[in-house]
């Protein structure tokens, strides 16, 4: 039953081509069965009784796949076996010409909105209310020519379907076939590669670059970025164009927004790391605040703990130029948070942080102060109801996570949101409300999270989140949403 079911499974067929000479069964992680040590490499007696008895396939795929580690599949110790692994490691005309790499993700997630606009022309926080479905397919190849010269690709399939004919898709939902990376890594020394193309690009804790994993679509950019590691030391100097989504076209590099800078990383401190990082970002195209600007962000980010204390800290200013409004940029961010783990003490594990969280408003009269977010994971922070962005915002907030079960974990994320500047808007991510201007009492939001682990390589999470709108939304609604997910990595 399993041969024939490898025969079926594309995964299966390409264990039979790639590996002659060898049964569905001798082929390394063919379609679950257990991965004998073969007649390529010698156990020994080295591996014991207990052998490696962990996944190692659970955490093979990282944020950014061009970053996955294979390398278990090397280890004569590993006896398991998951979905794809048969195609992972694969020799190119024998080895002469490296490894090849072949995989992907397949991502579905059903929405349940209300309040939250993209219906009948409404914004926020207005009486709307939309069910509908995303589908998102990626598949990556990494092609390993030596130890010189690495090729990776990666491409994408997302689409949005409504079933009430009522939503209005948001611009990140839907992109019909197109590539998130396509570039090669040339090894110069040692210590140091350069990589040339499109490529996605995710540093820190993702709030001023992230690839934006929770869009239907992902974030990436166009260009060249050199790559440096010394001992503790970490440093990538890029020079990028963004990437602009066209759901029915091939996507193409916006060059009149260049997002260009470093990002250092010391990780040389027992209990803590430390990552410092500089971001330009120059958009020629129209528009007051939304283009023709300049902007120069410089940031810190601490992050580490003490026996259970956690703790973090990131920030920094923003300067430039805003050329359509004829005004220097002058505006900052911070983020302190201090986190505690109770699983010493309490069942479940619980951990729990205490963040506070600001962006500086405009306040009329001078420069203009309202930082620009630049282009983070957003959903991750701020609500998931996805209505602050990091920008003229004040936000004391409290986090809990747990596990009551092995595969099982919860969260619960409450915030309340207060404007920096109460002369200043609070900038939605797509589909700002109608918002007072003498108040800053925004709302308070409440998110939770049940995530459930299938296997090594899937999950399905179900959530729900819930915002009380204060008084500088002028708009008549509360928010609701309900959502759940299955992911797969293969």
């Amino acid at each position: 039953m399993v041969r024939r079911l490898c025969l079926f499974l594309a995964t299966g067929l390409s264990c039979l081509i790639l590996h002659p000479g060898t049964t569905v069964a001798d082929s390394p992680g063919c379609c679950f069965e257990a991965v004998p040590c073969g007649n390529a490499i010698s156990c020994g007696s080295g591996c014991g009784a207990e052998g490696n008895q962990a996944s190692p396939c659970s955490t093979s795929h990282k944020g950014l796949f061009y970053n996955n580690d294979f390398s278990y599949l090397n280890d004569c110790c590993y006896q398991g076996s998951c979905l794809g692994d048969c195609l992972k490691l694969m020799p190119v005309a024998g080895g002469d010409f490296g490894t090849l790499d072949i995989g992907g993700q397949l991502r579905m997630r059903y929405h349940h909105e209300r309040g939250m606009g993209q219906s009948d022309g409404l914004g926020r926080f207005n009486p709307t209310e939309t069910d509908f479905a995303l589908t998102r397919l990626r598949l990556y190849s990494n092609w390993e020519v030596n130890d010189r010269l690495r090729v990776y690709a990666e491409g994408i399939l997302a689409d949005a379907s409504d079933d009430g004919g009522n939503y209005t898709p948001r611009g990140i939902d839907r992109n019909y076939g197109d590539f998130l990376n396509l570039f090669a890594d040339l090894k110069l020394t040692d210590g140091m590669s350069v990589r040339i193309g499109r490529q996605e690009l995710l540093y820190g804790n993702q709030r001023t670059i992230s690839p934006l994993d929770w869009a239907n679509t992902r974030r990436t950019f166009e260009g060249v970025k050199v790559m440096t590691k010394a001992g503790d030391w970490s440093l990538d100097g890029f020079y990028t164009h963004l990437v602009t989504v066209i759901p029915n076209k091939l996507d193409e590099a916006d060059y009149n927004q260049s997002v260009y800078g470093y990002y250092l990383t010391y990780g040389g401190f027992e209990n803590f790391s430390v990552e410092t990082y500089y971001i330009g970002y120059d958009n020629e195209n129209a528009g007051p605040i939304t283009g023709d600007f300049s902007l120069h962000t410089l940031g810190v980010r601490v992050n580490g703990g003490i026996d259970d204390w956690l703790f973090e800290l990131e920030g920094g200013p923003q300067f430039g130029r805003q050329s359509g409004l004829g005004l220097d940029q002058e505006a900052m961010f911070a983020t302190v948070g201090i986190g505690y783990k109770l699983g010493s003490t309490m069942p479940w594990s619980p951990t729990v942080w205490c963040y506070y969280d600001y962006a500086s408003g405009n306040n009329v009269g001078g420069d203009f102060n309202r930082f620009n977010q630049l282009f983070p994971l957003a959903h991750k922070y701020l609500g998931f109801i996805d209505a602050v962005q990091r920008s003229n915002i004040e936000a004391p907030n409290v986090l809990l996570t747990m596990q009551p079960a092995k595969k099982l974990s919860l969260l619960f994320w409450y915030w309340h949101f207060m404007a920096n500047q109460d002369t200043d808007i609070v900038p939605a991510i797509g589909g700002t409300p109608p918002q007072s201007t003498s108040s800053k009492d925004f709302g308070d939001e409440l998110d939770v999270i049940a995530k459930y682990q299938i296997g090594s390589r899937s999950n399905v999470l179900f959530g729900w989140s819930h915002f009380w709108r204060g008084n500088k939304i002028l708009a008549p609604n509360d928010a609701d949403f309900f959502y759940t997910q299955w992911e797969m990595n293969f």
